[in-house]
Order: C-alpha cells, then structure tokens, then sequence
C-alpha cells in the first residue's frame, strides 16, 4: 500500500522537471537584488521543451497576525480577479468568496497590470507551460496559474504549477471549489516536514511530494497533508529562503523511496480510510455514465412499442417473445439496482456529503424513474396487488422523486409542455401514473361485482378522472395512453359504459366523447 504514494513522486524526479525548475528558481533569484524593496519578479526562459516562468519574492520580515493572513474576496470581477472560481458549482452549498494568504495577494494584486501581459503570452505558447517558484514567490506562482487557468483551453495541454516550500495560499472554501476540479492536477508542491507551514485557516489543495528527512512520500490527501505540515511558525520562517536543491539530491537516494516509510502507522491508515469513503462515493458516479446508456436503450425500446411503452412490457411478463424483450428486461434489472444501491448509500452519508452526490445523479435519477416505475408497476400489479403508491412503492422511489422535486422549488424550474409540441418521446410526468390505471381498471371491475358501497367507489373512480383531466390540461401525459389497445382506454371504455349515456357532462368526458384525445400531443 506504501508503493502507491511513492510512485508518483519518484516518476516527478525521474522526469527531471523539478530539478529543472529548482534551477531556474536558483539563477532567477541569485539575479534579483536581495537589497531591494520587498516586491515581485518573474522571469521567462524559453526551453526546447517547456516554457518555464519563475516568480521570486523578496522574504518579508514582517510578522503576519493569524487573524489577518488571509484576506477574503467577493465574487464581483471588480473585487476579484479569480472571480470565475466563484461560479464553480459546489452543490447545495452557497459559496460566494474565499479568503486567500494576504502577503501573496498582495504582490500578485501588486503586479497585475504586468502579468497581465504575460499571461496573454502565455495563452499563446505552442509550448507546454511550467510556472514556479519557492517559498512565497511559489505561493504567487499558484495565484497566477489558478489566474490563467480561467481562460485556458480545455481542449489544450494545461499549465503545470511548481512549488517549494510555499505557504498555502486559501481556506476551506478554495480547496472545496478546486478539489474536485481538473484545475487540482496542476499543482504540484514539493515541501519539507522538517519546516512547517501556518496551517491556521488554510487547507491544501493539489499534489504534495513531502519531505521526511531521508524518505518522502507523495499524496494529494489534503487532511494527511494538513497533518504532516502542521505548525505555527513566525513570519520570517514561513517567508523566508530554503534551498531545496538539497533536498531534491536527497530524494534522488534510492533510501528516498524504500517502502519501509517511517511514518505514523496511523496517519497510512485514516488516509486509507478517507481514500475508501470517496472511492464509494464516486464509483458510483462513475457508473452513471453506464447507466445512462442503459437509459439510452430503454428510450429505443419506447420509441419503438407501437402498443404503447407500458403495455407491451405487460405483454412482455406475461409471456416474453423476443431476445430484444429479455435484453431489455436484464437491463431494467441493472438500473433498478444501481440505484436501489446508490440512494442506500446517499442515505447513509452525512449531509455534506449526501447533498454532493445526490445533485450530480439527480436528473438522470428523475429520468430513470419516469422510465422504469412504469414497469415496475405493471410486474406488481400482474402479481395481484393493490394499492401500489401508498404500500408497494419501493422507497428509492420516493427518495429520488423528494429530491427531485426539492431541487425544481430551490432552482425554480417549471417545467412546461407548451401547446403545439410534439409529446411523442417524451415521459409521464408522474411516475405512478399507471398505478393510477390499474386502480381505476380494479375499480371498474369492484362496480360491476359489487352492490353495497357502490357511492364510494364512484367517488373514487372521479378523482381518478379529475387527476387524469388536470395532467391532460398541462400537457403531462403521454400520447400512447390514447392508443387504442392501452391499459388507458381500456378502462375508459368501460367506464364510459358504467357513466351511462345520461351522466353530466365532464370537461373529461367530452374531451374523450369527441375524440379530441386523437389530436392531443400532436405538432401544430
């Protein structure tokens, strides 16, 4: 377990571009006057490979307060130049701002006209681009790569941030915003554990290869980085010089990389454990993508039943017919349980981390839902079963749907069938609406047996109907309920003839009476 959090390291020293970048940071800082005011430069060397850019501060001697060294910015682009992190989607959490290390703000705020300039340059480079620096010039150099990653390509090779020995340079809420972001694998930081970082306020965020007197040991687990570089040092120590070209020979040793690691066995483990906790919750996500195509199949299949979606899986139960059927119904079975699985596991979780992962399933979950209760509901009431909604239901239903629906009044979304649009592929708005049929179908069937209670289920089978005529109003029923061999009209034919010719007229029954229903979801 121990070789896992060499291997990245060692392939970063082997690849020769941290040395690389040492040396530059090494001659950009000899050049510059250590008896100039405190202040930024930035260098730029032109490679056969790389494009390097070195940022250099002057050590600042002056002693930051914990309760000042991190200066918070809003959202506006006037106020903040990074305003665009601001937009991240971080799910069912407000983050307006975050807070960033004051003294490295500072000189980048300082030189931002200049760099500016460069960084148009650098969006131009045909070359990959390397930006590096130590200490607080590192710091600045992770401002300026965080800067131009806003306008960067996605398409295009991204930058590749270097540090050594830098302060951390946000809060919480920065590395909330970059840790599940591709801008987090463009930073690397090499740091000593002999050396401590002020860890008050900050978190990091990126890949840490991290020194431990004659091993290292690399890792972006952001709470084992916490521990090991923790401590409260003056500011002369956190701004100062290091001259980590040592220490990089030293990593070079082959005793650097012996798996042996002399660390506490309990820090290795609650690594693990971190690391398992977020393998369950995105191996699901990652399965998503599966079950989308899935989804994908069961819409052909839609597509394709000229008897209607819900019947010919009826017809299909009672006696599958075709290969293409029992595809379709090992497919059904696939979904149900992922997500079965998935809102188990959403229900465990603490909310912070229930609200991550329902968000990003949450459409597909409403789709999904839409598209396979049906059939669920058609196999529970082939079994003989009643009363499907209120005590058949399967719970992940249920979740999926108050998740759903707690998400349109939180982003209010209405969502609208406008007249003239062609419903043909499009699903039922409620799930449960063939429960629904199969009551009124058992009601009809109660009415032609039974002489006592008969007002009762007359009642029954109106609000069945005013339920119908309200999602036929909004447009948020499907056509193939108007088929004529549905389960739908099935039960409407019957209950036209228990209504009697004399019954009042109902906006719902002269709607069917007229056949109007054969116009209904029709392009205009």
């Amino acid at each position: 377990m121990i070789r896992k959090y060499l291997e990245p390291g060692k392939l970063m020293l082997n690849s020769g571009l941290l040395q690389k970048s040492w040396r530059r940071i090494s001659e950009a800082y000899e050049s510059t006057n250590r008896n100039q005011a405190p202040g930024l430069v930035f260098k730029t060397y032109q490679e056969a490979r790389y494009t390097i850019v070195v940022f250099v501060a002057q050590p600042i001697h002056t002693n930051y307060p914990l309760d000042s060294v991190l200066t918070p910015l809003s959202g506006t682009p006037d106020q903040n130049p990074f305003h665009f992190l601001c937009l991240e989607k971080i799910p069912l959490e407000n983050i307006p701002s975050f807070s960033l290390h004051t003294p490295a703000y500072q000189l980048f705020d300082s030189a931002k006209n200049d760099l500016i300039h460069l960084k148009s340059e650098l969006l131009k480079s045909e070359k990959p681009v390397i930006i590096t620096g130590a200490v607080l010039g590192g710091s600045v150099a992770s401002l300026f790569t965080l800067w131009l990653l806003e306008t960067i390509d996605p398409k295009l090779r991204r930058p590749l941030c270097i540090t050594f020995g830098s302060p951390l340079i946000g809060d919480a809420k920065l590395q909330q915003i970059l840790e599940n972001s591709l801008r987090n694998s463009c930073f690397f930081h090499v740091a000593d554990a002999a050396q401590p970082l002020i860890t008050q306020g900050f978190k990091p965020f990126g890949t840490f290869l991290i020194y431990l007197g004659s091993q290292y040991i690399c890792i972006d687990d952001p709470e084992t980085v916490t521990e090991l570089l923790s401590g409260v040092n003056n500011g002369d120590v956190l701004l100062g010089w290091r001259d980590y070209g040592q220490v990089l020979g030293r990593l070079a040793q082959p005793s650097a990389v012996d798996p042996r690691l002399m660390i506490d066995d309990g820090v290795i483990n609650r690594m693990a454990e971190r690391a398992e906790k977020k393998k369950l919750r995105y191996d699901p996500l990652t399965k998503l993508n599966h079950m989308k195509i899935e989804m994908m199949y069961l819409e052909w299949y839609k597509k394709k039943s000229e008897m209607g979606y819900y019947d010919r899986f009826k017809t299909m139960m009672k006696s599958p017919n075709s290969t293409v059927d029992m595809v379709f119904q090992r497919r059904k079975k696939e979904l149900n349980e992922y997500w079965i699985s998935l809102v188990a596991e959403v229900e465990k979780m603490p909310q912070s981390e229930k609200s991550l992962l329902k968000t990003r399933s949450l459409f597909a979950g409403n789709n999904y839902r839409r598209i396979v209760e049906p059939l669920d509901i058609s196999e529970y009431y082939l079994s003989g079963k009643r009363e499907y909604r209120t005590t058949g239901r399967s719970r992940h239903y249920e979740m999926l749907e108050k998740w759903f629906e707690a998400e349109k009044i939180k982003q209010k979304i209405k969502p609208v069938r406008w007249e003239g649009r062609d419903l043909s592929d499009l699903l039922m708005f409620d799930s449960c609406f063939w429960a629904e049929v199969e009551e009124a179908i058992l009601l009809n069937n109660d009415l032609s047996t039974q002489l006592v209670g008969r007002e009762v289920l007359f009642e029954k089978l109106m609000r069945f109907e005013e339920y119908v005529w309200k999602m036929i109003e909004k447009r948020e029923v499907s056509p193939e309920i108007f088929l004529e061999e549905s389960s739908f009209m099935k039960w409407w034919r019957e209950y036209k003839e228990i209504k009697g010719l004399h019954a009042p007229p109902t906006y719902f029954t002269e709607f069917m009476n007229s056949r109007r229903y054969q116009s209904y979801g029709k392009a205009c």
